[in-house]
């Protein structure tokens, strides 16, 4: 018998364990398949470790667990995103000249490592983690892996990339507005956007730090499941982590049957291009067929004025925050110029605007609080269109906002979401092309998603 290539954490686990393959074989077949795609499609990645370095890695798994019991991501190649430190790599945030090289590595990057993750390479992403097209970057566009014609989704781009073409088995991303459901979606994955602060965020560059969120994209739940386990856990040097067990042990679970699921109202639908309108109602009545019911009375109204306030807000100066040392030195002369322009339109806000914004959006979070009183889960469609990438370039702000039409709110009010795919539409080449669909619900309800997501798979 021998491996078969395949580089689902389960599959993975048992070649190893009957000895089909060993991290050394499927380091060497990894590099391979990176080197081929590069050809296709050279903007994935940021950095590659070397094929001799990687090798040496492997050998060392090898050695370390010869006879033992091995950890839970023994030889699982992975990638990481470009905002994430991992020492001795540049962290760029896709600006060449905002490149530093870490001395330490994030802890979520650390967890996965000492579980004996393969490290492969960092990932290209929009600039700044600004944006959700996947196509503001020096480094190049990532390509969605159906059809090269499309954008890969942003800002965790080249993550999305690197495990839908099958280069790794799962990509550590980041999530402050749908920068890994929407790259998910758009490339038939799963994206699992956790509960705020349950995985560190320590070396993780900020965008919005009160809304950014490490994240797990995976080509199934259950890989993202294992890998979202090694990674949570309570960070003291984290200022906002929390302990996760504490929020868990505070809810209630939820019933075996009769799941009540909420949906946007019709009018906040009609946004979605044909195709994803015909599989977003196919995937409700799914999940209706599947015993979830209708909740009754939910009110969609303070998740869209959450939405909304995004880019409308003094929110979006938290960025200027996070890069001020960058900005009083370079300005935005050398940034991308759409990006440079979303930085000039973040400034200007008064300390009174902030507070009030600030006071504005708790109001919003108490009350989508209170909506899932009547609700178990919320469900929306990932993203809203799939844009080709020459249809970005004709309108790079419209057409990046009106992706996140359903994602923006998740982070800012505190909920866990994932997204998963929910069928195929054709394309006008002949291709098929994936459609997503996200469960959100409120913080701590990770796990249940997960099982719910796991559930919709199955159901007919």
């Amino acid at each position: 018998m021998t491996w078969d290539g395949s580089l689902a954490i389960s599959a993975l686990q048992a070649a190893y364990a009957s000895g089909t393959t060993t991290p050394t074989e499927v380091a060497r077949a990894v590099h391979e398949r990176l080197t081929a795609y590069a050809a296709l499609d050279p903007a994935v990645w940021i950095d590659v470790v070397p094929l001799e370095a990687l090798l040496a890695r492997a050998a060392e798994l090898e050695e370390a667990y010869e006879g033992r019991d091995k950890p839970a991501l023994f030889g699982v190649p992975m990638s990481v995103k470009n905002s994430i430190d991992v020492a001795g790599f540049k962290t760029t945030l896709a600006c060449p000249d905002f490149a530093y090289v870490p001395e330490k590595t994030a802890p979520a990057v650390e967890r996965a490592l000492e579980a004996g993750a393969l490290l492969v390479g960092t990932t290209n992403l929009d600039q700044f983690a600004t944006g959700l097209v996947g196509h503001r970057s020096p480094y190049g566009t990532p390509r969605c892996v159906y059809d090269r014609e499309y954008i890969s989704g942003g800002s965790s781009s080249g993550s999305a990339v690197s495990v839908g073409a099958k280069l790794v088995s799962f990509s550590i991303g980041t999530d402050t507005a749908g920068s890994t459901r929407v790259p998910a979606s758009f490339n038939g994955l799963v994206g699992l956007k956790p509960t705020l602060y349950s995985i560190s965020a320590v070396g993780l560059v900020p965008a919005c730090k009160l809304a950014d969120c490490v994240t797990v994209l995976a080509t199934s739940v259950d890989d993202a499941r294992q890998v979202y386990d090694v990674l949570r856990g309570y960070d003291p040097d984290d200022s906002l982590a929390r302990p996760y067990e504490k929020i868990v042990a505070g809810l209630v679970p939820w019933r075996e049957e009769g799941v009540r699921f909420a949906t946007p109202p019709e009018e906040l639908l009609g946004v979605l291009s044909a195709p994803y309108a015909k599989l977003y109602k196919q995937a409700v009545d799914r999940l209706e067929r599947g015993g979830l019911q209708r909740a009754e009375g939910f009110s969609y109204e303070p998740a869209e004025e959450a939405n909304n306030m995004l880019y409308g807000s003094s929110i979006v100066a938290q960025r200027l925050v996070a890069f001020d040392d960058y900005l009083t030195t370079h300005g935005t002369s050398t940034m991308h110029p759409v990006v440079a322009s979303i930085f000039s339109a973040s400034s200007g806000f008064s300390a009174v605007r902030a507070y009030q914004d600030l006071f504005l959006l708790a109001s919003q979070k108490r009350r989508v609080e209170l909506e899932f009183e009547k609700a178990d889960v919320l469900v929306v469609p990932s993203t809203v269109t799939h844009w080709k990438v020459a249809e970005v370039d004709e309108d790079p702000l419209g057409r990046n906002k009106v992706l996140g039409s359903f994602t923006h709110f998740v982070n800012l009010v505190d909920l866990c979401a994932i997204s998963v795919p929910a069928g195929t539409w054709t394309n006008d080449s002949g291709n098929e092309m994936p459609f997503g669909l996200t469960f959100v619900a409120p913080a701590g309800r990770d796990a249940e998603i997960m099982r719910l997501a796991e559930r919709f798979a199955e159901m007919q």
